[in-house]
């Protein structure tokens, strides 16, 4: 265990917490262990790959992630380090001492350092704290963090278990947290006021006030959304959530942590401004991003630029990053530009008829409004402009000057005739060829398809509008004459000209189609793009297709072996299925003798087909033929055991036995929807498991056993 030997004077308590905290006071939060890690933080963590701790058993998703990255972060805590490989535990559901809540609320109240030393104390008999806790717990009793008659009246009440060594209760922990960051005053006003909890009854009347204060101030959630469970024993998962959340209201200032705004982020640093003061931060893998208003980790990308931020850094390097706020310090003004003075670094802008000075540094940002970058000298008198400025400088820094037109960009319009990497040439009314430089950042916009490129034109078909900067290059390519159209469960009745000319019809046998694939054709099969000669040996097996086309050209086709969706009806006389898709298109397949799978049903027939429920109809992949039809079920289950070595569950109904399920290769997801991992699951938990026939696909959370 590290002890600050720092020297500190008396303050009132409700100002003691905001004490700065130095690095020497990470400790474990149990405080008894010799296998306690006190190596550097920094060091531990780079062996973290994916989750936001070096903790093997806190996983990425872990419900007190963020409050156990944070606190260790912080140096606040730590965990217990195997000597044989060097990897590290934090075990999160292990009990906490009431002597041990005691030290860690001391440390987060700044107060550790005024422990007496060298001095006799003398509890009452029946009140046994380990030798080593005796200086704090006799500094908790003078500075108000515990009463002395009221905890030496339980030790009483209760010989069999010594008060050090017992195990902290929620409700007795909620208590000593309110009192350490000041807040009784608030505790006794809500006192009598109702509890958010529907086992209120169970909360013993003189922690009634605290646990109300604590929910109030954001301190706790409950074990679920209307039980607080007071008597349960606290965690060293839900005590760090407890001091991480207190943060939040009370922020405490600690050795590398800083709070500011974000006045510049690229891809490898960060740079928070905070009373006039830069501090740049370099970013790398290691690096956790969480946001004020979750739980969950967000990534860099979700960082908002001239916001509010809270980092924690080390040696340059930032570790820990939160964004505080979701306000961006900024303002923006628009007007017409008039002039600029590059020797200056000034412009002037027309605003509401004043013409209003403006200066800049080599930071301006200079773009036209399609996000392009622009030379500050190239937008001319007279144009449309806006303006953003920083507001938490004292000074405001002008940062971005957005032009409503390109400078200096013309436009013209034609049939693409050539195109190659470099240069697109043109047909320009109907006469004229007209051929120009590619820019290296050239866009291409199509209409009803995405993440569209070059390749993805069609010459002697696309008629397009091109934008020409002032050096004469193609800055952005506008396709003007697409109407994309897509059959659905399309079947090929003829191949011609190489396989350069398809005959389709859609799933009734009906709306035919002659359809030429081009150069610029994408071929997709499960969702992955493949080449065309990869494509052209599916294209002589597969017999459904869906296919996206534009006039008589295909754009996209996909090859398909199975369609999911409503049950519509099942015309057993013509011995067909019609389904509705998530498209809302109706889709009609055969079938002859189709293999109904239903899970606990092995002899399931037609007649269990239902209107209105999901299903999968499975083809045979050359034949437009349905051999297999899936009904999708949904069962909740209780987790009766976890067996995290072999990723397998044991689960029950009210119904059924208890018995194995295996979640290799299926989806697991949050109470939320997102995506979870195998961690997530204790014993006690429900979740909703997803069948698709007798195939289990997705397992999803109900409730979870513990959430701070």
């Amino acid at each position: 265990m590290r002890i600050s030997t720092k020297e500190t004077t008396w303050m009132p308590i409700e100002l003691c917490w905001k004490k700065i905290m130095t690095g020497a006071l990470a400790v474990t939060l149990v405080t008894g262990s010799a296998s306690a890690v006190l190596s550097s933080p920094v060091a531990v963590h780079a062996a973290a790959l994916t989750a936001s701790t070096p903790f093997l058993d806190v996983n990425a998703g872990h419900w007190a992630e963020k409050h156990i990255a944070k606190l260790y972060f912080q140096g606040i805590i730590d965990g217990y380090k195997n000597t044989a490989d060097g990897t590290s535990t934090f075990k999160p559901e292990k009990s906490v001492s009431q002597q041990e809540a005691v030290l860690m609320a001391l440390r987060f109240a700044g107060l550790i350092d005024q422990a007496p030393t060298n001095s006799l104390i003398i509890f009452d008999e029946s009140f046994v704290v380990s030798e080593f806790f005796k200086s704090y717990i006799e500094l908790a009793f003078k500075e108000g963090l515990l009463d002395r008659e009221e905890e030496y009246a339980l030790a009483k009440a209760d010989t069999a278990n010594a008060w050090g060594s017992k195990p902290a209760s929620r409700e007795w922990v909620t208590k000593l947290i309110v009192k350490a960051i000041g807040q009784q005053a608030v505790a006794n006003q809500l006192q009598n006021a109702a509890s958010p909890f529907q086992d209120a009854s169970s909360i013993s009347t003189r922690y009634k006030g605290f646990v109300n204060a604590a929910f109030q101030l954001g301190l706790v959630k409950g074990m679920t959304e209307t039980t607080f469970e007071p008597a349960k024993t606290i965690t060293r998962a839900s005590l760090a959530t407890l001091f991480s959340r207190a943060q939040s209201s009370y922020p405490v200032d600690y050795e590398g942590q800083q709070s500011g705004v974000v006045s510049d982020l690229t891809s490898t640093s960060l740079t928070v401004y905070n009373d006039g003061k830069e501090t740049t931060y370099a970013l790398d893998s290691n690096t956790v991003y969480f946001h004020f208003n979750s739980e969950k980790p967000i990534t860099k990308d979700q960082l908002l630029e001239y916001g509010d931020i809270s980092v924690i850094g080390k040696d340059g390097k930032a570790l820990y990053v939160e964004v505080e706020s979701d306000t961006q310090h900024t303002k923006t003004v628009a007007g017409t530009f008039d002039r600029y003075n590059a020797t200056d670094k000034t412009f002037y802008v027309w605003i509401d008829n004043k013409a209003q000075l403006f200066t800049y540094d080599e930071s301006l940002v200079v773009e036209d409004a399609d996000g392009k970058t622009v030379a500050i000298d190239t937008i001319k008198r007279d144009a449309k402009v806006t303006i953003v400025q920083d507001t938490f400088r004292k000074e405001s820094r002008t940062l971005k000057l957005t032009t409503a037109v390109a400078p200096n960009t013309t436009t013209i319009s034609g049939m693409v005739q050539n195109l190659d990497k470099e240069s697109i040439t043109i047909l320009q009314d109907g006469k004229n060829l007209v051929s120009k430089f590619l820019d290296k950042s050239v866009t291409v916009q199509i209409e009803g398809l995405p993440n569209t490129s070059v390749s993805d034109l069609i010459p002697k078909v696309d008629v397009v509008e091109l934008s020409i900067n002032a050096n004469e290059q193609v800055v952005a390519i506008k396709v003007q004459n697409r109407q994309m159209n897509k059959i659905t469960a399309a079947q090929i009745i003829n191949r011609a000209q190489d396989d350069k000319l398809l005959t389709v019809v859609d799933s009734n046998g009906k709306n035919a189609q002659a359809l030429y694939i081009t150069d610029a054709t994408k071929f997709v099969y499960n969702g992955e793009t493949m080449t065309r000669n990869a494509a052209m040996i599916l294209l002589s097996q597969f017999k459904s297709i869906d296919i996206s086309y534009s006039h008589n050209n295909v754009i996209i086709l996909e090859f398909v072996d199975k369609y999911k969706g409503e049950l519509v009806t099942v015309n057993e006389t013509d011995q067909q299925v019609t389904i509705k898709i998530p498209s809302g298109d109706l889709i009609t397949v055969p079938y002859t003798r189709a293999y109904i799978d239903l899970k606990d049903k092995p002899s399931a027939t037609l007649s269990d087909l239902k209107k209105g429920a999901t299903v999968t109809l499975d083809l045979v992949y050359d034949q437009f033929l349905i051999f297999q039809i899936k009904i999708h079920t949904n069962v909740q289950y209780e987790i009766v055991s976890v067996d995290s070595v072999n990723k397998k569950l044991k689960v029950k109904t009210g119904t059924e036995a208890a018995f194995e399920l295996s979640t290799t290769d299926i989806e697991i997801l949050k109470t939320d929807g997102t995506k979870g991992a195998f961690s997530q699951f204790k014993a006690g938990d429900r979740v909703n498991a997803s069948y698709a026939g007798s195939t289990l696909e997705k397992l999803q959370s109900v409730t979870t056993s513990s959430n701070g």
